[in-house]
């Protein structure tokens, strides 16, 4: 990895860390955080995987929410299907947040002290 690559990448580790603070906090709607999440990831791994952390918990909770509408898009969407859905969403929440939120505080603990410059 060259030291523009490595500097990208702590940038994108950074901005995961600030997501991460932003989900716990709730600074940030949790599913559009988790969103975000999984891209900030996916961005990281493009350079190089983080080692020594298993995030993989977001990509699973990423897989079963992606298909639910979140921000403006509900709009699109009558109260009624919105209802089921967010019934569905609300089980899929119950089920994953306590490991997510470990998870959050996992990233906020172990990247406190990245650094921008090689």
């Amino acid at each position: 990895m060259n030291k523009f690559d490595e500097l990208k990448r702590n940038r994108f580790i950074k901005k995961l860390r600030s997501n991460a603070i932003a989900i716990v906090t709730n600074q940030i709607e949790i599913h559009s955080g988790y969103f975000k999440m999984n891209y900030l990831l996916g961005r990281i791994s493009d350079i190089k995987r983080l080692e020594d952390i298993d995030l993989s918990i977001f990509e699973t909770y990423y897989n079963e929410i992606q298909s639910h509408p979140i921000g403006d898009e509900r709009k699109l969407y009558s109260k009624e299907f919105l209802d089921r859905l967010d019934s569905k969403l609300k089980r899929v929440d119950e089920k994953y947040m306590d490991a997510l939120t470990e998870k959050c505080g996992d990233i906020i603990e172990k990247f406190k002290e990245i650094k921008d410059f090689c």
